[in-house]
């Protein structure tokens, strides 16, 4: 998701913007919002094979909105243009990175 999310906004257009009531909802709060719920499902191990397979792909998807935003809003003003800086882009590739890693240490463990 995070690698789809940022060629859209880096190749196709970066001024794409959700706003609820007026106020700009970065896809660091929808990342949340869809990590939140599916968090609860897999940590109370629901044994519906669907739902426990749907909350592993949104818990995937809504971490990678989250992490694709951290250093951007914490590194720059949190513009569109900004979104495109170095920075903003090195930052979720290193979150990301360690996300996967951790996983994978996770699974080889487990």
């Amino acid at each position: 998701m995070g690698i789809g999310q940022r060629l859209y906004l880096h190749l196709v257009n970066v001024d794409v913007d959700l706003y609820v009531a007026g106020y700009n909802i970065h896809h660091l709060y929808l990342g949340a919002l869809i990590e939140t719920p599916a968090a609860f499902v897999l940590a109370f191990n629901v044994q519906v094979p669907w739902l426990r397979g749907g909350a592993l792909i949104a818990l995937g998807v809504g971490s990678a909105m989250l992490l694709d935003e951290v250093i951007y809003l914490i590194t720059t003003d949190g513009t569109n243009r900004s979104y495109l800086k170095p920075i903003s882009l090195w930052g979720a590739v290193v979150l990301e990175g360690l996300a996967v890693v951790l996983l994978v240490a996770l699974y080889l463990v487990h």
